[in-house]
Parts: structure tokens; sequence; C-alpha cells
């Protein structure tokens, strides 16, 4: 994944395993130097356990428009606020667009878009029929009342076995943060209308991005390990077993005296 910042404060930052700080301070694992912030702001990492951010207690962070508490996942498209310094989550590479794509497979028989932000956090629109227009005016076959999204924002489409998404003129679109006109979606896929953020989501698909996880993600008595920690070795009982054999035999040795011992 890249992190990417929408105003210029820093170069996009590649994180392919490992970690990365952001913070005012150099050095003390600070990467990514910013002034203005905390002196670690935040640390994104990926790895095994997928992708995730974790928050020092005394810095305010916002996924999404939504607060985090030490420990979030997230995926591509999000888009984190470190104060007053914004940073996009995007995916290694664009998603195809409908023309560059081949034939696709049966489409899964239900889909549904869960809001990721504001009003529509954790609602599911459901994808029914093919072509679904998106949009906050009446012509809209699902309407999102949210800000920057316009009357007929965008067409849903299941096209040769695949769901595409198209703009309509003018209309900002972004795929798992890459900003485009259209786009051929698989499940887990981050689409943004404006300022709405929706995630796509196939019961019985497989899902291509991170675990998730609530944008306010519950704290956390600590941090995830780096992506690199070694996993720590099976314990091994067999000193306790021993003890306990041992323990045993001395028993039955005791017992065997006193009752077999020759009396005075």
């Amino acid at each position: 994944m890249r992190l990417t910042f929408p105003n210029g404060e820093h170069a996009a930052v590649l994180i392919d395993q490992g970690q990365v700080g952001i913070g005012s301070a150099i050095g003390g694992g600070t990467v990514v130097a910013i002034p203005g912030l905390a002196p670690l702001h935040a640390v994104f990492a990926c790895g095994r356990r997928g992708r995730w951010m974790t928050v020092p207690e005394d810095a305010r962070v916002v996924l999404n428009a939504r607060t985090v508490r030490r420990l979030a996942w997230i995926r591509p498209g999000d888009l984190v606020c470190l104060g007053s310094v914004q940073v996009r989550i995007e995916s290694d590479a664009p998603p195809p667009s409908p023309a560059a794509a081949g034939p696709g497979v049966e489409v899964p028989p239900r889909h549904v878009l869960r809001g990721l932000n504001g009003s529509w956090f954790g609602c599911c629109l459901p994808l029914a029929a093919s072509p679904v227009v998106v949009g906050r005016g009446v012509v809209a076959d699902l309407r999102l009342d949210a800000a920057g999204v316009l009357d007929a924002h965008a067409r849903f489409e299941a096209v040769d076995g695949r769901w595409t998404v198209r703009a309509s003129a003018g209309a900002p679109l972004r795929v798992n943060g890459h900003a485009v006109s259209a786009a051929v979606l698989q499940s887990g896929d981050q689409i943004e209308l404006g300022e709405q953020r929706l995630l796509l989501e196939s019961p019985g698909a497989t899902a291509h991005t991170a675990p998730t996880m609530s944008a306010a993600a519950p704290q956390a008595a600590a941090p995830w390990p780096a992506a690199d920690a070694p996993v720590p070795p099976a314990k091994d009982l067999s000193g306790v077993y021993l003890l306990i054999a041992a323990a045993a035999a001395l028993a039955a040795a005791l017992t065997a005296f006193f009752v077999y011992a020759p009396q005075a």
C-alpha cells in the first residue's frame, strides 16, 4: 500500500512489509517528519496480519471521520487525518478500467455497498439489480445525501460477469484511493463518491483486502507487534511431567516404608 498526502506535506510513501511512523520528531521511530504533528503521531504497518495503524495516547487521529483510539485496521481508500495533515491510503496499483479488463466470472448472487463514514456508517445498500444509479437526486436508485455527492453521481453495472462503476461527467470518483472515471470492482474494494465512502461486499465471494475492523477501533492493551516480530515458541511441558512422576514415586516409596517396615 501507499501513503499519499493530498495537500503536499510529503511525497508518497510505499509500505510493502514493515512499518512507517509519522510525526514531527526526526528519529525515535519516526520515518516521515512533518512539522506541527505530535513527535510520533501514528504508525502505519503492513504484514502478515494485514494492514493496521497504531496511535499513541496523546495523538489525535481521525479515520474516515471517526476518532481512532490506539488501534484500527486500514484499507486502501481510507482517509486518515493526523491533526490538520491528511493521509490517503492507496492500493499498490489502480483498479483496471472496464475496457482493459477481460471476461469475468459469474457474478455472485448478492452484493451490498456498506457505508464507512458519515450518517451511512454501518448501513448496507443492496445492489439488487443492474444497472444501479447512486446519487442524491430523485433520478438515483440508491440515494446518498452526503457532501460532494451529485444528483446522479455514479452508475454501478454488471458487465461480462463483473461489477463496474462509472462516474457521471464532473463527478469525483476514487476506488481504493485512486482517482478514476470508471473501474472494474472486486469484493472488498472501497469506493469514494464525494465525501461518502462505500465498501463493496459480496457475501460468499472471496475478498482481496485485509480483515476489516470498525474505523473507531476498541482500545488495545498494547500495539500490534512489528510485521517481522518472531512468533513465540511453544512451551515445553516435559519438565513438569517429570516432576509430577518423581513426586508420585517418592510418595509411593514413603507409603511402602511406613506400611511394611518391621516394627521395633
